[in-house]
């Protein structure tokens, strides 16, 4: 469990351009807080980059993976 400080940091956190992507507002709305398993951006060409950005911060942050969202992150990257 993280304490308030390391929550602050990760919710901060904009030393790595690929942690904050600008997109429309109703992109933002349906995917809310779910995982590549649950939702994936509307522009299939946006798949790699998004699954790759978003390892890159499970793995700066030590972050846990579920078995369903690891499936899903190596059929897209394969």
């Amino acid at each position: 469990m993280w304490d308030d400080a390391r929550r602050f940091e990760f919710a901060n956190d904009l030393t790595d351009p690929a942690t904050l992507i600008a997109v429309s507002g109703t992109t933002n709305q349906s995917k809310g807080d779910s995982s590549p398993d649950q939702w994936m951006p509307p522009d299939r060409d946006a798949w790699c980059p998004y699954v790759a950005d978003w390892v890159a911060v499970k793995s700066r942050w030590n972050l846990s993976v579920t078995a369903a969202e690891k499936s899903a992150l190596v059929t897209i990257l394969n």
